[in-house]
């Protein structure tokens, strides 16, 4: 199943080009040289001071390297313990004129909100470098109105990761879990999920060029779905998703669902301790892959603070910080080249060549104004469930 996917990797990557021009509002270049078409080494920016607001882990590195290559430009991290606590606080600080010049963003929610707020500049506007191709998924992502609100980092997919003696005991075959029947049948024990509980609802009944009612009954078999595993199957124990992955990698759970970025971490805290493999999330109701996708986002300045975002952005569209991005942060580069460059690596394990594989099913996801509302709605809504058996499912079009 994964290796069929090798050849329309690279017949994708071959056709980008293409898909690219026949899409062009999904996509979008960083000039290198400015205006004027000039291939040489663009001008270095006056001496400026930068703040960056980040909640993913791993930025210190990334950052370094950047001041080693523009000594002139100091640039300030600031790390939030969640996505929630950055989104909230730079609402505020944009109320109170005191935001940052830089803000990590993700696809689950917020870039229309910001962008309603009049602070932001669109991040297409700007200089960067490259001519660099970008997986249409994600620049979708982040693209209001024609213009692009933030350049996108890396991108991410839910991935079942699960412990493999028992399956190999058990005389599986891969895909250990090609259907949910064999998730609720347990070879591996119990479920644990990871705590983005919206964004796997929504993968799982994700069929973008379905019609309103029938995206509206997938949600509702979907909720069916989450039913049964808490409370049919008793696969999964409700409300435990803050502790997913450290249950994972403390073998309380054989079964995990989370981020493929959680990738590096699981391999560094289970160690020796015992074998696991991964796989994408068995077929529910989805038709393709929706992405999670980082960003960075960029409120207006001016004069050497403008210059310096400007370089600051080029610095993270560059191949070697997308390829770092992947190894530091487990993101899938959002430059296609990036990505067929590291498919064909001879160090890239299977795991990994597992991840890029899927790229090609990615399918966008526009940012929506009410996205915020209903990724909190669902939150709440799958809480009661795990809470309630008898939660009814209501009307699902109020869910991400």
């Amino acid at each position: 199943m994964w290796g069929k996917r090798i050849v329309r990797l690279r017949n994708w990557l071959i056709g980008l080009a293409i898909g690219t021009a026949a899409a062009g509002m999904l996509t979008y270049t960083w000039n290198r040289s400015g205006q004027h078409g000039d291939k040489g080494q663009a001008p270095a920016p006056d001496s400026a001071s930068l703040s960056l607001w980040v909640y993913s882990k791993g930025w210190d590195d990334i950052v370094h390297s950047f001041g080693q290559k523009h000594p002139n430009i100091d640039v300030n991290v600031r790390t939030f313990r969640s996505y929630e606590q950055l989104y909230t606080e730079l609402l505020a600080a944009i109320s109170a004129n005191a935001a940052p010049q830089l803000a990590e963003i993700h696809s689950f929610y917020g870039i229309a909100g910001l962008m309603a707020t009049g602070a932001m500049t669109p991040a297409g506007d700007l200089e960067a470098a490259g001519d660099a191709p970008f997986v249409p998924a994600f620049t979708a992502a982040f693209r209001i109105g024609n213009k692009n609100w933030a350049m996108p980092l890396g991108g991410s997919l839910p991935l079942l990761y699960y412990r493999e003696e028992p399956v190999k005991r058990a005389g599986g075959s891969s895909p250990a879990f090609g259907t949910w029947d064999e998730v609720m049948g347990g070879v591996s024990g119990k479920l644990a999920m990871d705590k983005e509980v919206p964004w796997f609802f929504a993968s799982l009944g994700y069929a973008p060029n379905g019609d309103p009612a029938s995206a509206a009954a997938s949600r509702s078999r979907t909720f069916e779905l989450w039913r049964n595993l808490v409370h049919g199957s008793g696969r999964m124990k409700p409300l435990q998703h803050d502790t997913a992955a450290s249950d994972f990698i403390n073998g309380k759970a054989g079964m995990f669902i989370g981020s493929s970025e959680k990738l590096p971490v699981i391999e560094r805290y289970i160690g020796g301790k015992f074998q696991f493999e991964l796989e994408q999330l068995p077929v529910w109701e989805q038709t393709s892959v929706m992405p999670g996708v980082h960003g960075l986002a960029v409120t207006k300045s001016d004069g050497s603070r403008l210059k310096a975002t400007q370089t600051f952005l080029s610095y993270m569209a560059e191949p070697d910080t997308q390829s770092a991005l992947w190894s530091a942060f487990g993101l899938i580069p959002s430059r296609a080249d990036v990505i067929r460059k590291l498919e064909e690596e001879p160090g890239t394990d299977e795991r990994r060549k597992r991840i890029l594989e899927a790229v090609p099913q990615f399918v966008a996801r526009n940012p929506d104004y009410d996205d915020f509302r209903k990724w909190k709605q669902t939150e709440r809504k799958l809480e009661q469930l795990e809470l309630n058996p008898a939660e009814p499912a209501g009307d699902t079009r109020a869910l991400y």
